[in-house]
């Protein structure tokens, strides 16, 4: 009896077992490359690489795939380096990053017309007439597991993600707060739910207290980086820093169709040695434009922040236009450092790759006062970069302006009803908003061009440790 009851028992045993089948998926994520045209010869090697120990791998991207370097946002036809190269690689997926608007709805259409991936955004809806093709999600099926991907993409105060005002025609959006309980249902149509978000990794966190229906949120915009399985009420966050410099690779296991192990890593592209001599060659042909390699003047020293090149910047359209006064928003400044020596074509198209056109007005100083006020709340209260002027500002517990003191560059305090002549590029002349009586008059030209001709006429050039901003 005894052996008969241990022998039913083992039979139970084993068809409990083979009842029971986990199985693992495997995703690569990247968000923000930024065109980085560079890595991707280490980057494809390292693809290929993980792909022969997981050969139905998910390659994903939280987007802002372009914008960055001259050589593919600059290219005849712009972006379509990126897109071969993510072609190359078997991305799967891509998320639409506020980036990818940058050269307009044509742009943008031609990257989602000439990719072998997908486009995802559910919270962006664009009018039929402009032949998108975005969709707000995306299944996979992969050894009868069925992956769920959900695109989201971020959005500011005015309603919309972090490009020029001017891109966006015939294309609304609506938080992603908002539409991310509507997808609700996709949770129950697949054993693996991830939400593909072009949104801050904090947002995406406080996201995941809101929504734990998730078992994966891959986060964006803000380039931070997130080392190993980091979970929010048993969601798990990622972002893998910026540039194509890490890639996470994320491991699930997912047992009689739930997912029961969670492990996320962070991989080094730059320490991958092997690199693929195919895309070698592609990246060799896009960086081969002698243009972008002509010498300008020399840096005597290291810029070594975001606020010396923005001050050059400025300086450029201010002295480059005769203008009295010059701004420029810091999420314009795409590059942080510039080593001392030549200063390249190059270099000043990576430090301001948007192309905005230099716009004109005729402000009081009141005006300028209000102009400087609106400029640090639409850059997520940043101040802005000047040149012509200093000023202090003084800040309450929240960030918010108590006062603000500005003085001419000859130490002079600012008239406020005098009229002074004030540039800034297009971009930060559409989100600041403030009262003025000039609407502002174009110039045509984009700022870039400004810079470069400002530099050819300098024998060399010296920002270290320039300081025109005081923050209390």
């Amino acid at each position: 009896m005894k052996r008969k009851i241990t022998l039913l028992s083992l039979a139970l045993f084993v068809s409990l077992v083979a009842r029971t089948q986990t199985k693992e998926i495997t995703i690569l994520a990247v968000n923000d490359m930024h065109a980085s045209i560079d890595r991707f010869p280490q980057f494809v090697a390292l693809v290929d690489s993980m792909r022969t120990v997981y050969p139905d791998l998910i390659l994903v991207s939280a987007g802002d795939n372009r914008t960055g370097n001259p050589a593919n946002d600059m290219y005849p036809q712009p972006s379509y380096p990126m897109v071969a190269l993510m072609n190359k690689a078997g991305f799967n997926l891509s998320v639409v990053g506020n980036h990818e608007f940058d050269g307009g709805i044509d742009n943008l259409r031609f990257m989602v017309n000439h990719s072998d991936f997908r486009f995802v955004c559910a919270n962006m809806y664009a009018h039929d007439s402009l032949r998108l093709h975005i969709e707000p999600y995306r299944i996979f099926e992969i050894d009868g597991v069925r992956v769920g991907v959900l695109g989201l993409i971020q959005t500011g105060a005015n309603g919309l993600p972090d490009a020029h005002p001017g891109q966006f025609k015939g294309v609304t959006f609506k938080p992603l707060d908002r539409i991310a309980d509507q997808y609700g249902w996709l949770r129950n149509q697949c054993h693996v739910f991830v939400v593909l978000a072009h949104e801050d990794y904090d947002e995406c966190a406080q996201l995941a207290l809101q929504y734990p229906y998730a078992d994966v949120m891959i986060s964006g915009h803000t380039h931070y980086r997130v080392e190993g399985t980091d979970l929010h009420n048993s969601v798990m966050v990622t972002q893998a820093d910026s540039h194509l410099k890490h890639v996470t690779h994320i491991t699930l296991q997912v047992t009689d169709g739930e997912v029961t192990h969670k492990k996320a890593r962070l991989l080094n592209v730059n320490a991958f040695r092997h690199k693929d001599p195919d895309v070698v060659a592609m990246v060799d042909s896009y960086n081969n434009n002698e243009m972008f390699f002509r010498e300008l003047t020399q840096a005597l020293t290291d810029f070594s922040s975001y606020e010396e090149l923005g001050y050059l910047m400025t300086d450029a359209i201010r002295i480059e236009t005769g203008a009295d006064i010059a701004l420029q928003n810091p999420g314009g400044v795409r590059i942080s450092t510039l080593p001392k020596g030549p200063i390249t074509v190059r270099q000043i198209y990576q430090l301001d790759p948007f192309g905005n056109e230099v716009i004109e007005f005729n402000l009081t100083g009141e005006e300028v006062l209000r102009l400087i006020e609106a400029s640090y709340f639409a850059e997520n209260k940043k101040p802005p970069y000047v040149s012509g002027i200093t000023y202090k500002m003084e800040l309450d517990p929240l960030g918010n302006i108590k006062e603000l003191q500005v003085k001419l560059e000859d130490g002079s305090k600012l008239n406020l009803q005098r009229h002074y002549k004030v540039v800034l590029n297009s971009y930060l002349a559409a989100v600041a908003v403030y009262e003025k009586e000039d609407p502002g008059s174009g110039l045509f030209r984009p700022a870039s061009d400004f810079t470069i001709e400002y530099l050819e006429k300098q024998p060399a050039v010296d920002y270290h440790g320039i300081k025109r901003i005081t923050i209390q």
